[in-house]
């Protein structure tokens, strides 16, 4: 094999290696949010473009940068794929992260 006709694994991890990893191992993951959290926001969903390795509190750093955001609690109750998430777990692509609103109830 000659040195222009390597393996595209090996293609991308120069030009990771040489433009830095987010260029090329990025990720889109959906962030749903919910009455007040929405409307603060403004937008019911918001896609999310995170490096691969991201967490569920990159997304909330992330989410904190939008307008309308510095009223949203620093630790919101946070769902992934509908199951109750912390902080420090991984997503993946494609994951749905939903922010989740205190509910009253009598």
């Amino acid at each position: 094999m000659n040195g222009s006709m390597r393996p595209a694994s090996s293609r991308l991890v120069f030009w990771s290696l040489f433009f830095g990893s987010a260029f090329f191992l990025s990720m889109t993951i959906t962030v749903l949010l919910f009455a007040s959290y929405a409307e603060k926001l403004g937008a019911s969903s918001i896609p999310l473009e995170l490096g691969q390795g991201a967490t569920v509190g990159d997304v909330l750093t992330s989410l904190q940068r939008l307008p309308g955001a510095s009223r949203l609690p620093t630790e919101p109750l946070i769902a992934v794929n509908e199951r109750y998430a912390r902080r420090d777990q991984v997503l993946a692509a494609g994951d749905e992260v939903a922010i989740i609103p205190p509910v009253a109830g009598g």
